[in-house]
């Protein structure tokens, strides 16, 4: 309750956030090139079966918010972390498929629920590597957390779709640069929304 109390106070700065994702992926460019591609292509080998996609885009997108914090906390990025969301499987797929169902049956009714509803659950994979919560409490405090900025983090969402649909015109090579600086974007607000954990954990 505190922490959600204190995220209602939280300022939210869409073009500061990106700014600073911006200078964290191109700082250290190579690093952040290579785990693009690896999320990418990994996804487009799995995306040729319906069970292969739920059960990667989930741990995936959760070890690419685990190699964001370690950067935020002055770390080093460590390619190889990308795999940690793994280490949450079971919550990091059953989030990713309840979100994504949830997000279809927003879009089949209307184009801007769809947006809300993946708005609304930005932060799952967050709050599931940086909390450890299980896949439901994670979605919730990711509601709950959105809620309270709902409009604003609806138009940060669909600004970084628009990201990398930019990455996907050219020629698709691009998303393996939009999507780090994606998950960096989203990092960072998780951070100035939330607080993230300095210490080692």
């Amino acid at each position: 309750m505190a922490e959600e109390k204190s995220a209602e106070k939280k300022q939210v700065n869409l073009g500061n956030w990106i700014s600073r994702a911006w200078d964290m992926v191109t700082v250290d460019i190579g690093n952040f090139i290579i785990l693009g591609l690896i999320y990418v292509v990994v996804i487009a080998i799995t995306s040729g079966t319906v069970i292969g996609e739920l059960f990667v885009i989930g741990p995936l997108s959760v070890g690419f918010f685990f190699v964001v914090f370690e950067k935020i906390r002055g770390k080093d990025v460590n390619i190889g972390d990308i795999t940690k969301g793994f280490n949450y499987f079971v919550a990091a797929v059953l989030s990713n498929i309840l979100v994504s169902f949830f997000v279809i049956i927003g879009f089949i009714f209307c184009i801007i629920p769809g947006f809300i509803i993946a708005a609304l659950y930005l932060f799952t994979p967050a709050f599931i590597v940086e909390k450890n919560l299980d896949f439901w409490e994670a979605m919730e405090a990711s509601r709950k957390l959105v809620m309270n900025h709902l409009f604003e983090i609806v138009i940060f969402a669909l600004i970084l779709g628009l990201i990398n649909f930019v990455g996907l015109l050219l020629c698709g090579i691009g998303v393996i640069f939009t999507v780090p600086l994606t998950f960096a974007a989203m990092g960072i607000a998780y951070d100035d929304l939330v607080g993230i954990e300095k210490s080692e954990g």
